[in-house]
């Protein structure tokens, strides 16, 4: 057995037989989130059906949101911050006139005070377009950002919601797809870490009239769309019928930015133990790469070194037999 054999583990008719089962499946997937459940809900649900138990997702949905969320199963979870940095984009539906203490359709709703006066179409336009560019963002008080060890949403719960430092955030686009108070339709595209709940009450208190999301549906990850996710029950009969590896995003589709390098055997060898490799012709601009071998399978995520030619490893995920899900397309 050679070298390059022994690290891609298993038999190809043990690993066809374990993601039969459901169990041992990697990569990546894109599921189709229901209103109601949490994004954990969601990793449940998946570990739960394939039976692995290494799980995450890669950027948080609300309960009340539905949509693409990219979740990462096995050593692929080892990629799910790189996958979290990606630019969303999303169709949200506002509700003016009125407030939530949680920014969203699902606290408590107040009327704003008074008559309402009704923002025209072009001031709605215009304040949609000062939340464009990069910026400063608070989160709303009912989030998973920590304070003092707490979630925030928990000290919000008890009345005693939490000063939270605002954060840098990129609008690339607020556009409105269309209004008719107090329903306002909005399709927005942003950089990770913005809150739609927080743009949305922005933008009410910039029109004075109030505003909350009512509904929200993330529909893209970064090259992932709705198109490309499955639903529960989708993958529920994949697995059942032995095509789970048939809904597995190949790797350069999730990250196609991202160069790949192919690798010689006796520099993947070296590579897959965490020695840096020598890649003629990689610039110093590389940054990280996508790194392949022969047979264009998945190894791993490579860097760039401070000398040009060098590539240092990042994230070591060397291919299983066919069959496991190793990310490749086809």
């Amino acid at each position: 057995m050679s070298e390059l054999t022994r690290l891609t583990g298993q038999s190809r008719g043990d690993s066809e037989s374990a993601v039969r089962l459901g169990r041992g499946v990697e990569g990546l997937l894109a599921i189709r989130k229901e209103q109601g459940p949490t994004s954990h809900d969601v990793v449940l649900q998946v570990r739960r059906i394939t039976g692995q138990q290494r799980v995450g997702h890669c950027g948080t949905l609300d309960p009340l949101a539905t949509g693409v969320l990219v979740v990462c199963l096995g050593r692929f979870t080892r990629l799910a911050a790189l996958v979290s940095d990606a630019d969303k984009e999303y169709e949200a539906v506002l509700r003016l006139g009125a407030t939530s203490d949680t920014y969203d359709a699902g606290g408590e709703i107040q009327a704003s005070d008074g008559a309402v006066q009704k923002p025209s179409s072009e001031a709605v336009h215009a304040a949609a377009a000062r939340l464009c560019g990069p910026r400063m963002q608070v989160p709303p008080p009912f989030s998973a950002v920590k304070v003092g060890g707490l979630r925030s949403y928990r000290l919000a719960r008890r009345g005693c919601p939490a000063e939270l430092a605002a954060r840098p955030i990129t609008v690339h686009r607020l556009q409105v797809l269309g209004y008719r108070f107090p329903e306002l339709r909005l399709s927005i595209h942003c950089s990770k870490g913005t809150y739609i709940r927080s743009l949305a009450h922005e933008l009410g208190q910039s029109l004075g009239c109030g505003a909350y999301v009512e509904t929200l549906r993330r529909t893209r990850v970064g090259a992932v769309t709705l198109a490309q996710a499955v639903t529960m029950e989708q993958l529920a009969e994949a697995v059942a019928s032995g095509r789970v590896r048939d809904l597995l995003l190949p790797i350069e589709r999730v990250l196609p930015d991202v160069p790949a390098v192919a690798l010689n055997d006796e520099a993947l060898v070296r590579f897959a133990a965490g020695g840096t490799v020598r890649c003629p012709g990689l610039p110093l601009a590389a940054g990280v790469c996508l790194v392949v071998d022969s047979q264009a399978r998945f190894w791993g995520l490579g860097e760039a070194t401070e000398e040009a030619g060098l590539l240092r490893p990042r994230r070591v995920i060397p291919p299983r037999a066919a069959g496991a899900g190793s990310g490749r397309s086809g």
